[in-house]
């Protein structure tokens, strides 16, 4: 049986265009329609997210309802994905946050993790932040902080999580890519990622056409000085820990 490939990352990271890669290699990401959303590739579990990606963040479920999130989970994913004898996996930007999981579920599953510039995933992106996984991160260390320092926060504390957990638990399974690295060197990290996850790299110099830099890369730049000072004040251990300092 295949094991799934799963990508995940914060809202509005670049998933979309990692799933697209892997899709169009062969690894099979979901129908439009059917089993993912036409608009953004998220696999359509959004109901299983919001019943439970909160209650497990907090750690706040009993033996028995993590049972039941465990059974809910593997009747959805069995569903959409009923044949797995060929290449298989899903995107969506909360499977960062259900790691270990997703680890226990499905043995032998390979993680791409998405990471862009914290910085842009806080300034000008109004959909990326969710109050209550942010509070899951965060509690109450940050009062008085404004919104986008506690999301330039929460950007550093839950990739910092999820990356601890691949790099200590899933040694070979894990891989961390920047978004900005895929837009600069398309054919070196599309290489990367179809050979971490076991597709045809054979193929890659055809995938890359569907790479291209958005606009929004480095839109934080555009505001003002004393909003920029104040999200790298908070932000600087983990943009420096991801390589954007």
């Amino acid at each position: 049986m295949a094991y799934p490939v799963i990508v995940g990352g914060n809202g509005h990271s670049g998933t979309r265009i990692f799933a697209e890669i892997l899709d169009e290699a062969g690894v099979r990401m979901g129908f439009p329609g059917l089993t993912r959303d036409k608009r953004s590739y998220d696999l359509n579990i959004r109901g299983l997210l919001n019943r439970w990606s909160g209650p497990y963040l907090r750690q706040e479920l009993t033996p028995g309802q993590r049972k039941s999130m465990e059974r809910e989970f593997r009747f959805a994913l069995r569903l959409y994905f009923p044949s797995r004898s060929h290449p298989w996996g899903f995107k969506n930007p909360r499977s960062m946050f259900l790691l270990p999981f997703y680890d226990q579920i499905f043995p032998g599953m390979r993680f791409v993790h998405v990471i862009r510039d914290g910085r842009d995933v806080t300034l000008g992106n109004k959909l990326a932040g969710n109050p209550e996984y942010i509070s899951a991160f965060l509690g109450n260390d940050m009062p008085g902080h404004s919104a986008e320092e506690r999301m330039i926060e929460f950007w550093g504390r839950s990739n910092a999580k999820a990356q601890d957990y691949g790099t200590q638990s899933m040694p070979g399974r894990y891989l961390l890519m920047r978004f900005e690295d895929l837009c600069e060197r398309p054919l070196e990290n599309a290489t990367r990622l179809l050979e971490f996850a076991g597709a045809d790299a054979g193929q890659v110099s055809e995938l890359i056409r569907l790479i291209q830099k958005p606009k929004s890369v480095g839109r934080w730049a555009q505001y003002s000085e004393s909003v920029i000072s104040r999200i790298q004040k908070v932000g600087q251990p983990w943009l420096n820990r991801y390589g954007y300092g």
